[in-house]
């Protein structure tokens, strides 16, 4: 009867006698790292995944989670990284501080998950990077712009620039005979274009809150002719309606938030002629994504990639590179190891050429301009 301590490969030279066992260690030691046995698994490893996939974001936890899956698929079929499997564990915080706290906490307490991806928002970023730090586990952030959240005690690496390049980018689209009014939730965007303003020699007519009851009037006896709004898709597409509902006619600018589909379901008609900078660029207009894009229909089952499809399949890439370095600098993966290599990280992908700078961020990404059409959609301009 076979012993109830004997698995997996042991289970082998459990059965066999001594002499065999003797043999069959001294042949496995002559092969390749990444060689194994026919009938034996490649050990496992993990990685996070944390997103809203219910609630009012579910459209970016379903977005992103099919290019992990995807980038996942390429590596593991590919041989996996490093004589391992990769797997995917992901959690849905549902787009809230607390949730996304505790699912963190649910990632740091499996001992197999090395890094993670995620949380695609500001506030649950923020929120769970205590535990990732106590936990020592690296988060790579594809699509935040608070400057913060790479200055403390957990290694987050940013897959762009902080919010100071885009706002930079949108006060130099402006003329500077303009008058600007600046309608913000209290985002990171919205905090860098007050700063960049002066240094720009521009100034703000007026900055206001869409929660604030008179946020419209504020905006329209400032005289603004061109309105940035640093808000959530919703709440753009409610201001952006508001506007052109008391007759506004000026120029309508955001950052990434824009690019979401519930900005123009929201705005509707009054999403049209509305311009966005990004450093994350729609699929459709990337030379050489028509594969991505198969592929990830492939897996999704024909949804298309949205605007954050390409950063959570180009992060994955940049994690399995840096786990593949530590297997092979220490034999085995950890948080620490993903953690070191990470930094001198460079990676040849459909975003460009990624590289991490001191601040753990991309700050080399490019950036990128859109305007919203007549059907709903956002073409590639350039501005």
């Amino acid at each position: 009867m076979q012993d109830a301590g004997c698995r997996g490969q042991d289970a082998i030279l459990c059965l066999l006698p001594f002499a065999s066992c003797l043999l069959l260690l001294a042949f496995c030691s002559l092969l390749p790292a990444n060689c194994f046995l026919p009938g034996t698994v490649r050990p496992t490893v993990k990685i996070g995944l944390v997103a809203p996939f219910e609630g009012r974001y579910r459209y970016v936890g379903y977005d992103v989670v099919y290019a992990v899956r995807l980038a996942l698929r390429e590596a593991n079929a590919a041989g996996g990284v490093g004589a391992y499997s990769v797997e995917l564990v992901a959690y849905d915080d549902g787009a809230d501080p607390a949730m996304a706290a505790e699912q963190a906490r649910k990632l740091a307490a499996d001992p197999e998950v090395v890094a993670a991806i995620g949380h695609f928002r500001e506030e649950t970023t923020g929120a769970a990077l205590s535990a990732y730090a106590e936990a020592d586990i690296p988060l790579v952030a594809p699509a935040v712009l608070d400057r913060a959240f790479t200055w403390g005690e957990a290694e987050v690496y940013r897959l762009g620039p902080v919010g100071d390049a885009l706002a930079h980018a949108l006060l130099y689209h402006v003329k500077r005979e303009r008058v600007v009014a600046l309608v913000s939730d209290g985002g990171p965007l919205g905090a860098a274009l007050v700063e960049a303003a002066p240094q720009q020699r521009m100034r703000v007519s007026a900055v206001v809150s869409p929660d604030t009851a008179d946020w419209l009037g504020e905006v329209l006896s400032s005289g603004a002719d061109v309105v940035i709004c640093d808000a959530s898709p919703v709440t753009a597409g409610e201001v952006a309606a508001a506007l052109r509902d008391a007759g506004w006619a000026g120029v309508f600018l955001g950052g990434p938030e824009l690019a979401a589909t519930d900005f123009v379901a929201v705005a509707g008609k009054a999403a049209e002629g509305a311009v966005f900078v990004t450093p994350w660029p729609l699929p459709a207009y990337i030379l050489g994504s028509a594969d991505f894009v198969a592929a990830y229909q492939e897996v999704s089952g024909g949804a298309p990639p949205g605007p954050l499809a390409l950063p959570a399949y180009e992060a994955t890439w940049v994690l399995l590179e840096a786990l593949e370095r530590d297997i092979a600098a220490h034999g085995a993966p950890t948080r620490e190891g993903v953690a070191a290599a990470l930094p001198p990280t460079e990676r040849e992908g459909l975003l460009g050429h990624i590289t991490f700078d001191t601040g753990r961020n991309w700050g080399d990404a490019p950036l990128y301009w859109y305007r919203i059409g007549t059907e709903g959609t956002a073409q590639r301009t350039i501005e």
